[in-house]
């Protein structure tokens, strides 16, 4: 999610047929969202220069697969309309999605970013989607890029001290002291986590 109360269902992608349908490429948990939106918005990137221009629209019909959703909005009806939308991204927003548990990336990025036991990883600095789940990218104190599957049972949002903080569940990345640790004290990291490829 990158802006407050808006919630990314997807990116609009390949129009079908004559009557302004169009593939949505689903974001993580996009299909849940288009379910459950109550409004819904089409944000179409910046021109140089330029403000994201975010226009409301109406759902009209959705259907296709779980898979690869195709969406007719009211603001494309038909196949020229259509097109102008491709790589445009679909949002929803309502009291439903609201309620549901989740963190708000600019909320997050500039953290502190420590294992639950303490040890310091770095800081927050972005977060990208994949197709299973989000990702949180660590600033590590040397300069190395971390990546963490930003998942409730991985990661959580610690306000009880004096400042906010993220803490990551102890051994997702490998402790210093844990043995077979490797020469420079670090565990080689599980697939697609720990230090980013250079």
């Amino acid at each position: 999610m990158s802006r407050r109360g808006l919630w990314a269902c997807g990116t609009l992608g390949k129009v079908h047929g004559l009557r302004g349908e169009l593939y949505l490429n689903l974001a993580v948990d996009g299909l849940v969202r288009l379910q459950r939106g109550a409004e819904f918005f089409v944000a179409c990137p910046a021109a140089p220069g330029g403000d994201e221009t975010l226009v409301p629209c109406r759902v009209r019909r959705a259907g296709g697969t779980d898979a690869r959703p195709l969406v007719r909005l009211d603001v494309a009806r038909t196949r020229e309309a259509a097109c102008a939308l491709q790589g445009c991204e679909l949002l929803a927003a309502g009291a439903d999605l609201d309620a549901e548990p989740h963190y708000v990336v600019g909320d997050l990025l500039g953290l502190p970013v420590q294992t639950a036991s303490g040890r310091v990883l770095g800081v927050a600095e972005d977060v990208f989607e994949t197709p299973v789940h989000e990702v949180l990218t660590v600033r590590a104190p040397d300069g190395s890029e971390l990546l963490v599957p930003l998942v409730d049972e991985l990661v959580t949002l610690d306000e009880a001290g004096d400042a906010p903080l993220l803490r990551v569940v102890d051994g997702l990345l490998g402790e210093p002291d844990e043995p077979g640790s490797d020469a420079d004290g670090q565990d080689p990291a599980p697939h697609g986590l720990g230090e980013a490829p250079a």
